[in-house]
């Protein structure tokens, strides 16, 4: 198929509905977003449930920024990772930033095994945010193969790996509850008080016990997967890697600049943690 470009704006077109056609059958569903309500996360559990039962994987990165994210919905999707189903949920939270930096994507990825659906908007994982309030989202479908896709897929790396990344359980969600009711019932100077700050203590030393989410070879796809795949052993520079210009250039015909590409893509897997990058025009693997 050749890429589709539509927009949701929950007034010609729901995001629900666009989600609600694509979950039941994805193999694969990534959801970066910067706020969840249950109310929200309702309205897709169905579908959602659907894909979990046909062996599909989906993943949440969940924004915990001015506490506006509905605990109910952490629960929810901690209870169904302990129910054993394949859904893993992280959770993005660093009390110590400033508080004008604000975690705020809205990315919603499915993809089968041989298509991907693209969501990037103003759409929340909230009931508003599917199909009341008139928002706007590109949705893009496309060939999983399509380079489009692969750079969606490095940008979600690039939040799923950020330092503040974490893996909730049970403690965290109960303590983020109790700052949640806090901030909800009592004035931005009561927040301020010993017993808040106490509260706000204890979450972010609960905060460092908690796993985060490494990057391993299995997280990479399409051109990070394809690069990452023909490192040189040891220390090595990128014009190693223009060696195999002609076979990346088969994989992505459209792009006519590959060697940028190459050099992009080593930035990325160095963020990642993958490489090191010692020197200038020197890379080296990670063991």
């Amino acid at each position: 198929m050749s890429i589709q470009v539509s927009f949701a704006d929950n007034v010609t077109q729901k995001l629900l509905a666009t989600l609600a056609s694509k979950l039941p059958y994805a193999q694969e569903l990534k959801f970066a977003v910067a706020f969840v309500s249950s109310s929200g996360l309702a309205l897709i559990e169905p579908y959602l449930r659907q894909c979990l039962e046909r062996s599909g994987q989906a993943e949440f990165l969940v924004g915990l920024d001015l506490l506006t994210t509905e605990p109910k919905a952490l629960k929810i999707l901690h209870e169904m990772s302990q129910a054993g189903l394949p859904i893993t949920c992280f959770c993005y939270s660093d009390p110590s930033r400033p508080s004008a930096s604000i975690y705020h994507p809205k990315l919603y990825l499915t993809a089968t095994e041989d298509e991907a659906t693209i969501v990037i908007g103003s759409s929340n994982l909230t009931k508003g945010g599917l199909k009341d309030n008139v928002e706007i989202n590109a949705v893009v479908q496309a060939n999983r193969g399509d380079e489009i896709v692969s750079d969606i897929y490095a940008v979600y790396n690039s939040l799923k790996f950020q330092q503040p990344r974490v893996e909730p359980d049970a403690e965290f969600i109960n303590l983020y509850e109790a700052l949640h009711h806090r901030a909800k019932r009592r004035s931005s100077e009561a927040l301020r008080d010993s017993e808040t700050k106490e509260l706000m203590q204890r979450f972010n030393d609960k905060i460092g016990t908690l796993r985060r989410p490494k990057p391993t070879a299995g997280d990479l796809f399409g051109w990070q997967k394809i690069v990452f795949e023909r490192l040189p052993t040891g220390t090595f520079k990128t014009s190693d890697l223009y060696d195999f210009e002609r076979e990346f250039q088969r994989y992505y015909p459209q792009n006519q600049n590959i060697k940028a590409k190459i050099r992009q893509i080593l930035q990325q897997l160095r963020d990642l943690g993958l490489i090191e990058h010692p020197a200038t025009n020197q890379w080296e693997g990670k063991q």
